[in-house]
């Protein structure tokens, strides 16, 4: 019985890991908000999609060059960058801007994330570009 415990225990602690990064697919469309038409950079323009761990931690990243609004993205298992992080839920955050840094905000980038956590298996979701940074 304490082997057949243990061996569970086993399965789970290594296994659910590996699991996540199998299942991992999140995708879904980016708007632009109608008050920053105007304030979109024009060509050379990067709009980043990141999701965040349950703890902060951003575990995944697409990179779309010059997008075109409304604009679909996919996420996989390819775009993980701390696999190792990802929890079952996510948040979902969005970043536009011509300098290709992430992470680094810079005056006049456009910015947006998703109110409510996503799972990491979840398709149709709409994400727009709605703030500004000062």
């Amino acid at each position: 019985m304490a082997a057949a415990a243990a061996a569970l225990f086993g399965a789970w602690r290594f296994g659910y890991p590996i699991a996540l990064k199998y299942l991992f697919h999140v995708s879904g469309t980016v708007t632009l908000a109608e008050h920053l038409v105007p304030a979109t950079p024009g060509a050379n323009s990067m709009l980043f999609v990141v999701a965040v761990n349950e703890g902060g931690v951003p575990v995944a990243v697409k990179k779309i060059i010059n997008p075109v609004f409304p604009t679909r993205f996919e996420m996989t298992a390819s775009n993980l960058i701390m696999p190792d992080l990802l929890t079952r839920k996510l948040h979902l955050e969005v970043l536009l801007n011509t300098h290709g840094q992430l992470g680094m905000f810079r005056r006049g980038d456009l910015r947006g994330d998703l109110r409510e956590r996503v799972s990491i298996r979840q398709r149709g979701l709409s994400i727009a570009v709605d703030s500004t940074v000062k």
